[in-house]
């Protein structure tokens, strides 16, 4: 779509952003049946437009016939609707058509597989009947003297119990017509609809929406073959298998725009049902975030929308790490992707769960936490490493006052009974136990931490770095698990400092596990270094750290962000 011209003022009238109520509400029961009730009304979206005002008018009274279209179809399976009793209806003084109402804690899915379905939940924005009588079909509520009006849900407590609700006309709360039952039927959540709506009305910088409107022609359309040739090269083959020839030209042609000189640029991709948008669309997000590392922010007006190209994103990023040798403690990073949204309305899932914006704070507190974060195990790595024996004496201390404090003769035989042993650990055991916990611990810490930083904080030194420490500690390990080890030996050999030069002593043939332990102990303190440049991710994390890779349902409380 184009503007003719720039001088342009005409205007279509809409209803301002605050009328979708009082619009959809203004239609009778017998309009929102009627299916051509629009017909006349609705234009085709002209491809030329003189104003932007009129841009956005084209698409209002289409917004309205889409949710007459919602509505008459919620209307046909009436009969199945979720719905519930109203205990009881007050209106709200000096409040025009707004009432408080008390309703059945428990809402009843009349449909036959209702059992198969979850419980219906009332939310902000949802489209009721409020009415005197169960219907079975939409015709039902057509009857004279029945109770019939439309109600939008505005507000209601956690329980759902407690409603404030707006309605399509007056309801005589006071009339003795009211000591009959009441009941809510509901029909639709036009919550996406009235972001809509807001957004076609809302006061905004239209500068890009101008830029776009009244550019050329004739730039847009020209083709940069330079850029389009060398996106085709970064474009991972074995993805653009997975397409055919339409989809790969569509991601190929969004690609390439990245290289063009346009002023402005604004490309469609669409489709009828099963087509495969959403794959399509996938694969563009997976090459801006791992091709051509871009910062990106994917809106949708849905829930289930947003978290469907969440989680097929997510899985193209993890099954590009799949077979790729080495990665090991890194295992796969997903700093850079992340999801913004209600945890309950987007139905997080164990499957998109790591990259959801509280999952992650909750994982990166606790590897920056003073008792669980990352410094907290390097050092306790350290500590033993320099300190086994001494650590191993305050155990066997430790082990002396537990056996005092069991000295009662029952409890003695007690244990006897039991089978169990009151014998001490040896060193050897010890240490081979205490190891193996202390770098269980790290692995996981680090692991959380590069699975959920940003890429932008850890270079690839600091990467090599984890890699080797990680080499050095398994080695170490084997050396302990090795048969020939004894452990007086290995306690005399680690009384030693790690620091102390060994090799010219009488205790060579042990030299070996000593020269590993220095250089565990020496790998720690080189990547303790290295990450103190996650003291500063630390102090930005909310601020500029969102990722390359941001998942949202809306989209203006984001735009801070980047």
């Amino acid at each position: 779509m184009m503007m003719k011209g720039r001088g342009s003022t005409k205007k279509t009238a809409v209803p301002d952003a605050n009328g979708l109520y009082d619009a959809v509400f203004s239609l009778s029961l017998k309009n929102i049946l009627n299916e051509n009730f629009f017909k006349d009304k609705v234009a085709k979206i002209p491809e030329t437009v003189g104003s932007v005002e009129q841009y956005f008018g084209s698409f209002v009274l289409p917004l309205l016939e889409e949710t007459r279209s919602e509505l008459c179809s919620a209307m046909e399976t009436i009969s199945k609707a979720p719905i519930t009793t109203v205990v009881s209806l007050k209106s709200k003084k000096n409040k025009e058509r707004l009432y408080d109402a008390v309703v059945h804690h428990r809402w009843q899915n009349r449909s036959s597989s209702s059992h198969d379905k979850e419980p219906y939940e009332t939310f902000p924005g949802d489209i009721l009947i409020l009415t005197d009588k169960k219907p079975e079909t939409a015709n039902d509520l057509l009857k004279v003297g029945r109770i019939c009006t439309f109600v939008s849900v505005l507000y209601k407590n956690e329980i759902g119990t407690t409603l404030k609700l707006k309605a399509s006309k007056d309801i005589p709360v006071d009339d003795d017509s009211l000591k009959k039952s009441l009941f809510l039927i509901f029909l639709t959540n036009v919550t996406p609809i009235k972001r809509i709506f807001h957004a076609l009305h809302m006061s905004r910088n239209l500068k890009n929406v101008k830029e776009i409107l009244c550019s050329d022609p004739g730039v847009v359309k020209r083709n940069c073959k330079l850029g389009c040739v060398q996106q085709n090269k970064k474009l991972s083959p074995c993805l653009l298998s997975d397409l055919n020839d339409s989809q790969a030209k569509a991601v190929s042609t969004c690609l390439s725009r990245m290289h063009c000189n346009h002023k402005s640029s604004v490309d469609l991709i669409w489709g009828p049902p099963g087509t495969g948008k959403t794959k399509t669309v996938s694969i563009l997000l997976f090459n801006l975030l791992k091709v051509m590392k871009c910062r990106t922010l994917v809106c949708a007006p849905t829930n289930v929308a947003i978290t469907e190209v969440a989680s097929r994103v997510l899985k193209l990023v993890k099954e590009s790490f799949e077979g790729d040798a080495g990665r090991d403690i890194l295992s796969c990073p997903l700093g850079d992707i992340l999801l913004f949204g209600n945890k309950e309305r987007l139905k997080i899932g164990a499957e998109i769960e790591e990259i959801y914006i509280d999952h992650r704070v909750k994982r990166l507190q606790e590897c920056f936490g003073q008792q669980t974060g990352w410094k907290h195990h390097l050092d306790s790595m350290k500590a033993f490493l320099e300190g086994c024996v001494s650590q191993y004496h305050i155990f066997l201390q430790n082990e002396l006052k537990k056996k005092k404090e069991m000295s009662n003769v029952n409890e003695i035989k007690k244990k006897k009974t039991d089978g169990s042993k009151l014998e001490n650990k040896s060193f050897l055991e010890f240490v081979r136990e205490s190891f193996k916990s202390s770098k269980t611990s790290l692995r996981k810490c680090l692991s959380v931490l590069f699975r959920h930083i940003p890429g932008n904080y850890i270079s690839g030194n600091t990467l090599q770095k984890v890699k080797s420490l990680s080499r050095l500690l398994d080695s170490f390990e084997a050396l302990l698990l090795q048969d020939n080890v004894a452990s007086k030996e290995l306690e005399v050999l680690f009384s030693h400092s790690v620091i102390e030069d060994l090799s010219q002593s009488r205790m060579n043939e042990k030299y070996l596990l000593h020269k590993k332990r220095s250089e565990c102990h020496s790998a720690l303190n080189i990547l303790q270094n290295s990450f103190q440049q996650l003291d500063i991710l630390k102090k930005e994390m909310g601020k500029k750290s969102l990722g390359g890779l941001v998942f949202a349902k809306g989209f203006s409380n984001l735009l801070h962000c980047f």
